[in-house]
């Protein structure tokens, strides 16, 4: 069976939500251990039996993540690390630091090779299936080639996720023209539109909402933005036609209505999958959202173990080995 080694101390709600959310996932199946402060953890497990690892140091989401990694070697996302090298575990899932998770894996897992930068990939919906963002966090000042590794590692992804053939990559831009965008993007243009990949061109934030491509690229600061911004757009959405709803919507066909629009909401609810995959570091690592309650985080571990029965890990590294 399967083990997925949880962070108990990453995230705003660590580690009471945390262990929760460990704990349904176990109850739905999936095996997992917890590492962190079991002073913390234990008096919430009750008599659920999940392994607990001692690690009682802990990084805040404001420290300097590569100090702090460093510094504390006892940190629980530290540990997590540490098992998956050992090959105690199949993967590691964290809603904590972005950065001390990223800087935890370099270290501690090393980068495959190749692979110049690590990048976050987000899985999106579309109106009919999903697309991949990246990078969404992780390299924030890039040079051209890493853009065209992105690329490479997006693509990839897609065929292992989605099960298809010469994915559609896009650049994401100010434009869709050539000659839109910063040096960088321009540069990456010509690097992509050379290669080999299903490269259609340069695409807008606009795109998200269409079929255009599979894999959109930009820089970590970038994606990082555009991510926040969708999920916070479909936050809007969801509370304006609420509202509208209760105005307008006379009174006794409410239920029937918003039981209609359930699905649509889940699919816009980033708590029903709640994990971005770290690419480039060597082992399944998944990342989860800072403010992630109980919910979040089984479904995150959840979406962490289909990654696992898909030998997403072993497809994808045999892959990026044509970097």
């Amino acid at each position: 069976m399967n083990t997925i080694a949880v962070d108990a101390m990453g995230g705003d709600s660590a580690p009471v939500e945390i262990v929760k959310g460990a704990i349904k996932a176990k109850e739905n199946g999936v095996n997992v251990v917890l590492c962190g402060d079991e002073n913390l953890i234990k008096p919430y497990l009750g008599s659920t039996e999940i392994p607990v690892y001692h690690f009682p140091q802990v990084i805040s989401m404001d420290e300097d993540p590569l100090k702090a990694v460093r510094s504390k070697k006892e940190a629980s996302i530290n540990g997590c690390m540490q098992l998956l090298k050992e090959k105690k575990v199949e993967a590691v899932f964290s809603a904590g630091s972005t950065g001390a998770t990223l800087i935890s894996a370099i270290t501690i897992l090393g980068k495959q090779r190749g692979v110049i930068r690590p990048a976050i990939a987000s899985v999106l919906p579309t109106i009919d299936r999903s697309v991949i963002l990246l990078d969404s966090g992780a390299s924030l000042d890039v040079k051209p080639k890493v853009l065209y590794q992105f690329a490479v590692m997006g693509s990839k992804l897609a065929e292992a996720l989605f099960d298809i053939d010469s994915p559609k990559i896009g650049l994401l831009n100010n434009g869709e023209e050539e000659s839109k965008g910063r040096e960088l993007e321009k540069s990456a243009f010509k690097l992509l539109n050379s290669s080999s990949l299903n490269f259609v061109g340069n695409v807008e934030g606009r795109d998200f909402a269409t079929n255009k491509v599979d894999v959109f690229v930009t820089d970590g600061f970038t994606g990082n933005v555009v991510l926040k911004t969708l999920e916070g757009t479909a936050k809007l959405q969801q509370s304006l036609i609420s509202a509208s709803l209760k105005q307008n919507l006379f009174k006794p066909f409410l239920p029937s209505v918003k039981k209609a629009l359930k699905p649509v909401k889940d699919q816009l609810n980033p708590d029903k999958t709640n994990a971005s995959y770290l690419l480039g570091v060597d082992g399944l690592v998944t990342i989860g959202h800072g403010s992630s309650k109980q919910e979040a985080i089984m479904n995150g571990i959840q979406y962490t173990n289909e990654s696992i029965n898909k030998d997403f890990i072993g497809k994808f590294s045999d892959a990026i080995k044509e970097l």
